[in-house]
């Protein structure tokens, strides 16, 4: 390698390195809302260098690509590896911390987790409960720990029993806008319901709800506050039932036989 081949590259290294500097410092100063917990991610959930950055080293400086099915796929690469990377951030005070053992880690960053690194690991508890699928994603920095999955399921158990204490014991999906027709459809939920004395059965009903989104209208419910769980205790809250009276039979006029209707044949 030449001298000047030499100096080339060490040109191109100082421009990474500054790239690299402003992209740690748009990283550890990108605050959002950590008490809601999202489903759906995009380009708000990382900072805008960072995800730019990426998107340059994936396609150029090209903003589109010929179709919009290349471009969608394109952008979901480029923010899934940008929530990857903000989830390996280690801070100056991390990289510099002197631990007491050899065999020490580095701390989750509970302050940087995404909707990428926390609703992939709640996705492979809820579809497998395979623990150690789910600490082998954790170990590559795809996701959140097995541990930390159940406290954030503890977390939004215990706000869907906030917002069922808000609204007298009745649960309200923070979804729901006011003023716009709702659509239910509901279904018995019976376990073990074919025992001869009945013992050891749960009976339940299950009620969905369904509405046409509109976003300019206003919304019934707050969401939901999902705090830091500590435990994996959720919040005792009981519902009080109200008292029903037996209904009265009520006896129905039976004919011995069929009326039949004018018009109609008997022979029918």
């Amino acid at each position: 390698m030449t001298t000047t081949d030499k100096k080339k590259e060490e040109n191109s290294m100082k421009k990474i390195y500054k790239a690299a500097q402003v992209i740690r410092k748009s990283i550890a100063t990108f605050t959002k809302e950590r008490n809601v917990l999202q489903v759906s991610s995009g380009i708000t959930d990382v900072p805008a260098e960072l995800y730019t950055m990426i998107h340059w080293i994936m396609v150029g400086p090209a903003e589109k690509l010929e179709t919009e099915k290349r471009t969608r796929v394109v952008d979901r690469a480029t923010l899934t590896v940008s929530q990857n990377i903000m989830y390996g951030f280690k801070s100056s005070a991390q990289v510099k911390y002197k631990p007491s053992s050899e065999s020490a880690s580095f701390r989750s960053p509970h302050a940087r987790e995404n909707p990428q690194v926390l609703v992939l690991a709640l996705t492979i508890h809820h579809d497998t409960r395979n623990k150690k699928l789910m600490n082998l994603l954790n170990s590559h920095g795809y996701s959140v720990s097995h541990g930390r999955a159940l406290l954030m399921e503890t977390a939004l158990a215990n706000a869907v029993v906030e917002n069922t204490r808000a609204h007298q014991g009745l649960y309200v999906p923070p979804f729901l806008r006011k003023g716009t027709f709702v659509f239910f459809a509901a279904d018995n939920t019976d376990f073990a319901g074919d025992t001869r004395d009945g013992k050891g059965t749960t009976h339940g009903t299950i009620t969905a709800v369904y509405q046409k989104i509109d976003p300019s209208k206003e919304p019934v419910a707050e969401p939901l506050i999902i705090g830091d769980a500590q435990s994996l205790s959720v919040t005792p809250y009981h519902v009080d039932i109200l008292h029903c009276d037996k209904p009265t039979p009520q006896h129905v006029k039976r004919s011995e036989q069929f009326a039949i209707s004018r018009g109609i044949s008997e022979s029918y």
